[in-house]
C-alpha cells in the first residue's frame, strides 16, 4: 500500500510540474531578433561619395 502511494505521489508531482511548464505563456513566445541578425541600413552616400563614384565611372575602370 505504501509503495502505491509513493509511486502515485511522485508521478502526480511530475505531472504537475510538467503541466505548469507547458502552460506558461512565455513558452510559445519567440524573440524575432534572436533568429535573424540585425541589419542596419547603410547611410545614404554623401555628395562627396557621389562625385567620386561619377569620376571613377568615367575612367573606364581597371578591367
Amino acid at each position: 500500500m505504501i509503495d502505491y502511494i509513493a509511486l502515485g505521489l511522485t508521478h502526480a508531482l511530475i505531472m504537475l510540474a510538467l503541466l505548469r511548464v507547458l502552460v506558461r505563456p512565455d513558452l510559445d513566445c519567440e524573440d524575432p531578433l534572436a533568429d535573424e541578425p540585425e541589419t542596419v541600413p547603410a547611410p545614404p552616400p554623401s555628395s562627396r561619395d557621389k562625385r567620386r563614384a561619377r569620376r571613377t565611372g568615367k575612367r573606364g575602370g581597371d578591367a
